[in-house]
């Protein structure tokens, strides 16, 4: 459960990663045209901390009969992978609904550290309820500690992300509310993020160099001070996360930091698997 004494701030790896959960619901999120599960997604992006490299991400969307296969890696690197070894993976199957709508269908992730190890198991039924959430540590498996209440109309990150996508399709084209909020639970956290279109970013000549969105984490369990990007009934309000989006037929967001928090985790694009080689995550 949330802590409500007040800590030092301090980078964690929980912090990247909670980037990274906003990462996988908003890259390759505005565009004019509408969700397709026949375009893959393979990205590599940065994840800093005053300049200095401390992950690496990886996103990749495939698509399946049915739907959508998708998966997150965040790794440390540098100082920080020396430091903890932390590594987080996500994976999710995603099934297509009526009217360009999806469900999640399955999701697993594994978190893992130097000194210990935590696995994720989340099933749906075919309307995407949660049926079942689980949670493995040292050899033993648990329910979640979620409440029951929290989980209703929720949906795993990777499954926000894809959602997200479809909405901003629409938000772009003036045929969707310019905000729209997703309720997610990947097992041990639930929050809320909501997102908002601001416009596209002209140059001098109004030729358009990008987008830009805002979105703001909004913890609702399982949360501490410490992580310093979500915002807490208990806590201060930080700003929100600004997202820059490319204006090129990927569309992807090129840049995610929070403005007024230099030592806050900046997560920048890198590599677009697409069109240049890769190393595998």
């Amino acid at each position: 459960m949330s802590r409500t004494d007040p800590r030092p701030r301090r980078f964690s790896f929980l912090r990247a990663t909670g980037l990274g959960l906003a990462l996988c619901a908003l890259v390759q999120g505005v565009g004019g045209r509408a969700w397709s599960a026949e375009v893959p997604i393979d990205v590599r992006y940065a994840i800093e901390v005053a300049g200095v490299p401390v992950a690496e991400a990886a996103l990749t969307v495939s698509p399946i009969e049915g739907g959508l296969a998708s998966r997150l890696v965040v790794q440390s690197v540098g100082l920080a992978a020396a430091w903890s070894g932390a590594r987080s993976e996500l994976r999710a199957l995603i099934q297509r609904a009526g009217e360009g709508g999806v469900l999640p269908r399955s999701f697993e992730a594994s978190h893992v550290k130097r000194d210990r190890a935590r696995k994720v198991r989340i099933r749906y039924d075919r309307a995407g309820a949660v049926v079942e959430a689980k949670v493995a540590s040292r050899g033993r498996e648990r329910a979640s500690e979620v409440p029951e209440d929290l989980r209703r109309g929720t949906v795993d990150p990777l499954t926000a992300f894809e959602r997200l996508r479809a909405w901003l399709a629409e938000a772009v084209a003036g045929r969707a509310p310019p905000e729209t909020t997703v309720a997610i639970f990947d097992g041990r956290k639930r929050l809320d993020l909501e997102v908002r279109y601001l416009g596209r970013i002209a140059n001098a000549d109004g030729r358009v160099e990008g987008f830009e969105l805002s979105a703001r984490l909004i913890g609702r369990f399982g949360f501490e001070p410490e992580d310093g990007v979500v915002e807490l009934p208990s806590g201060d309000r930080p700003s929100p996360l600004r997202v820059l989006v490319e204006p090129s037929d990927s569309l992807l967001p090129v840049r995610i930091e929070v403005p007024d928090r230099p030592a806050s985790p900046v997560i920048t694009l890198r590599r677009d698997c697409r069109v240049q080689r890769c190393p595998p995550a």
